[in-house]
């Protein structure tokens, strides 16, 4: 009994020293990024076999210094709402049997009934195999070649016509939706056999979501994730939370031409009142590690809490096993051919492993074959859209093949 305790001892102090290496070289990796202006701040959460491994806060909010990054800093998720929030509401229609993912848009929302943008399956643009235009930018079509605004797009002051707060001194049309889904009704589509990664689906998830549970996207969505305690999950983060806590994105220059700080990053979401299936879910580091923790958990006594393991597989998955196609629903997956110089996961992830990275410096990655995830959120795009450090140094992938390196037994003769 003396030896095996003796034993017990000297494993778990092993793999507390082994933990301790693997923190101090991921702090390295963040100094030196937040000195070099890769990102003003970030928050970083590592999960293994449902133990939290690393919950470490890097940097402020902004240059200026003032406010630093804590464990309950508010980060826009940017396109990681799109498996968050777009994907996971359909996999929770799914489950209640009100969705069929085989079937056309057009079967849930009529307005598009007829057109190639309706006759295209839900499954196909959740896998982004439909060739439709990667995107629109909606805030480009309110004003006329002279610059002048449309007559029923932007006012610069608020009118009960013009509802929609994009800033202090900007408000959109109140019924704009209408213009941004003609847009994407007559969008273009590139023929072929081909994958391109598209939101414009995403804007539409909200509305479906409306047509079969009766209730707004948001609404639909923040219930599930009170339940699961998840409460800086939200849309539209200022209805709840204070400004100093939510992390600023941008000194925009491009539309609304003001810091961009407890508001959507992404123009077209802003349009939609915050709320889309494309961009607008904001979270904390910590939030969005336990909401995959739940998908790792399978089945949990709760049902109500989240969705069915099955469930999950089947979006998470690949759906078609060849070079092109590299996605599963709404997720991305490992590329049958690692990139270095594309690919923001670690090379060492396994087949069963899914994510999706954000545009404003984002990033989730979820391991079940080594019960892992890796949570990065920062805000790269302060105080400009243009600094892409973060992928120029790798700095993400190099901080997943960390953990991977110290974490999982590896087997050399497959990565290279």
């Amino acid at each position: 009994m003396k030896n095996i305790i003796i034993l017990l001892l000297s494993f778990n102090f092993s793999l507390s020293a082994q933990n301790d290496i693997l923190r101090k070289k991921i702090d390295s990796i963040m100094y030196t990024s937040v000195r070099q202006k890769a990102f003003p701040g970030a928050q970083i959460v590592i999960l293994k076999d449902g133990k939290e491994i690393l919950n470490k806060n890097y940097g402020y909010h902004t240059y200026d210094s003032i406010h630093m990054v804590t464990k309950n800093s508010i980060y826009d998720l940017a396109s990681i709402t799109k498996p968050t929030a777009g994907a996971f509401a359909l996999m929770s229609l799914y489950e209640d049997g009100l969705l069929d993912i085989n079937y056309p848009l057009s079967n849930y929302i009529k307005y598009f009934k007829n057109t190639r943008v309706g006759d295209t399956k839900v499954i196909d643009y959740l896998q982004h195999i439909t060739g439709i235009r990667s995107w629109i930018p909606f805030h480009e079509t309110t004003k006329k070649d002279n610059g002048d605004f449309k007559k029923k797009t932007l006012s610069f002051i608020y009118k009960k016509r013009f509802n929609i707060k994009l800033t202090d001194s900007l408000y959109l049309y109140k019924n704009y939706k209408k213009e941004i889904y003609k847009q994407i009704k007559n969008t273009d589509f590139i023929e072929g056999d081909t994958v391109l990664y598209s939101g414009l689906f995403y804007y539409l998830i909200p509305e479906i979501v409306k047509t079969l549970s009766g209730d707004d996207f948001d609404s639909y969505l923040e219930k599930i994730y009170q339940k699961a305690g998840l409460e800086t999950m939200v849309f539209n983060p200022l209805k709840k939370f204070q400004l100093n806590q939510i992390v600023p994105t941008e000194d925009d220059n491009y539309f609304r031409n003001f810091q961009i700080h407890g508001v959507v990053h992404d123009e077209g979401a802003a349009m939609m009142n915050g709320v889309s299936a494309n961009a607008g879910l904001f979270s904390t580091g910590s939030d969005l590690s336990k909401f995959y923790q739940i998908f790792l958990d399978g089945d949990i006594e709760n049902k109500d809490q989240m969705i069915d393991n099955k469930v999950v597989k089947l979006f998470t998955d690949y759906e078609n096993e060849n070079l092109k196609f590299y996605r599963g629903l709404g997720f991305d997956k490992p590329k049958l051919r690692y990139d270095i110089n594309n690919c923001t996961y670690s090379r060492y992830v396994s087949d069963s492993s899914y994510g999706h990275s954000g545009y404003t410096g984002t990033f989730f990655w979820v391991d079940p074959e080594h019960n892992l995830i890796f949570v990065f959120l920062s805000n790269r795009v302060y105080d400009s859209r243009d600094n892409r450090k973060i992928s120029e140094l790798n700095i993400r992938t190099n901080i997943h093949d960390l953990i991977y390196e110290n974490l999982v037994e590896l087997k050399s003769d497959r990565y290279f």
